[in-house]
């Protein structure tokens, strides 16, 4: 059996870092909102092993993709294989997710295809056990995080704003901005307000290139704006899809050398596209 799955990005609309936990990791609160840009992802289930061909993918050693797949075939205790193609969209190193998208995705949509089903909740333990960002995507939508991020508390309805995502041509490395962050102890307890992002300090300290592309943000007609994650992805929510398509227009031509994309919130973290019996 084969299928076909759209994983899609995310966008923290504000981001609180209260403080760095006993575990080394550090407790945030944020509220996130999935959009419609995707990377897409076919597995087709073998009698073989665990393949992933992601080109993105430039590294050693197994992507989170590859870990997801191989975690829960062990986690059943089924021998069997998968092969999975990941058609990568939403751009590296930019804050919106699409590595712990992709992971969730695969569990999602290989759990039904590799008997037995785990429950829901076992998958949301595998995967709070790969990465702080994953448990995110099986639920998607309006989202509050909270902890190192595996919290997840659905807030309703989505946003009704189009989104403009300008991503830098600068990968921002999660670990470099956020001991920018332990250095400068920014942020507090009280709630932010959209566009906030306790990240965006530390982000702009560390990777200093950041500025030129939150101020062309900034010039736009945007309702709110602000970083995603721990970057180097900027946003801005606009009231209209006109108004979204004459600030990318606008991007475009100030920051000719970023990739701009309009994108709409979605319902859910990952969505079937099709599937097949073999």
């Amino acid at each position: 059996m084969s299928i076909r799955v759209a994983a899609f990005a995310k966008l923290n609309l504000c981001l609180r870092v209260i403080g760095r936990r006993d575990d080394g990791y550090h407790e945030i609160g944020s509220t996130v909102q999935t959009v419609d840009l995707a990377d897409e992802i076919a597995l087709r289930v073998t009698q073989g092993a665990v393949r992933v061909r992601n080109e993105a993918v430039t590294g050693a050693g197994p992507d989170l993709t590859e870990q997801a797949a191989r975690a829960l075939l062990e986690r059943k205790g089924v021998r069997g294989g998968v092969e999975i193609d990941v058609l990568k969209r939403i751009p590296i190193g930019g804050g919106l997710g699409g590595g712990s998208s992709d992971a969730a995705a695969v569990l999602v949509a290989l759990n039904p295809l590799a008997p037995p089903v785990l429950s829901p909740q076992a998958v949301v333990d595998l995967a709070s056990e790969l990465g702080s960002d994953v448990p995110l995507f099986l639920c998607g939508g309006l989202v509050r995080m909270e902890g190192r991020g595996e919290r997840i508390t659905a807030l309703g309805s989505p946003r009704s704003e189009t989104f403009v995502i300008l991503c830098p041509p600068i990968h921002c490395d999660t670990s470099r901005v956020y001991a920018k962050w332990t250095a400068n102890r920014s942020g507090g307890r009280s709630e932010p307000r959209f566009g906030e992002n306790d990240l965006l300090a530390p982000a702009l300290a560390a990777y200093p290139g950041l500025a030129k592309y939150y101020e062309a943000m900034a010039a736009t007609s945007a309702e709110y704006f602000g970083m995603s994650g721990s970057g180097s992805s900027m946003y801005g929510a606009f009231s209209t899809a006109d108004a979204a398509a004459a600030a990318s227009a606008q991007l475009a031509t100030v920051v000719p050398n970023a990739r701009t994309f309009v994108c709409g919130a979605t319902a859910s973290g990952s969505r079937v596209l099709g599937g097949s019996k073999e």
